[in-house]
């Protein structure tokens, strides 16, 4: 390979790495700290949006209750942009994980529901995890 032929082949080379690197997207951030509130009786407005609320609904024929887990209280809803969101909530039945629903930025909201047998359950604990600012949790003493 002449002297010219090699610098073109360099140069084209170089060019098409820059391109590459251009049209990689950036990956998510994802804050994973355990979030405590200030003070756990007064919730400052960005604590009440992270925070997720337990709602316990109807209970089915087949003993399941219904658990609805909000992300945002006291009116405050959680964004979901495709640069801050909710990610995942997790539900726990004392110790124990019943589920985990893992959302997408922009197209989903902080929002889940499960069926759970609460028969022998003394707590449920929901864990909501926001991208830019960690994981926040609250508990429902049954």
């Amino acid at each position: 390979m002449n002297r010219r032929d090699m610098i073109k082949a360099i140069g084209a080379t170089v060019v098409l790495g820059a391109v590459s690197v251009q049209a990689k997207e950036e990956e998510p951030y994802f804050n994973r700290y355990e979030m405590k509130p200030e003070n756990p009786n007064k919730l400052t407005k960005d604590e009440l949006k992270h925070t997720p609320l337990i709602t316990l609904k109807e209970k089915d024929e087949k003993g399941y209750t219904a658990v609805e887990i909000t992300v945002g209280q006291g009116g405050i809803i959680h964004p979901s942009t495709k640069d801050h969101w909710i990610d995942f909530i997790e539900l726990y039945a004392d110790s124990t994980l019943v589920g985990k629903n893992v959302l997408e930025g922009e197209i989903s909201r902080g929002l889940t529901l499960f069926g759970v047998k609460l028969e022998g359950v003394k707590k449920l604990t929901a864990k909501a995890g926001c991208n830019l600012h960690g994981i926040w949790s609250s508990e429902l003493t049954l």
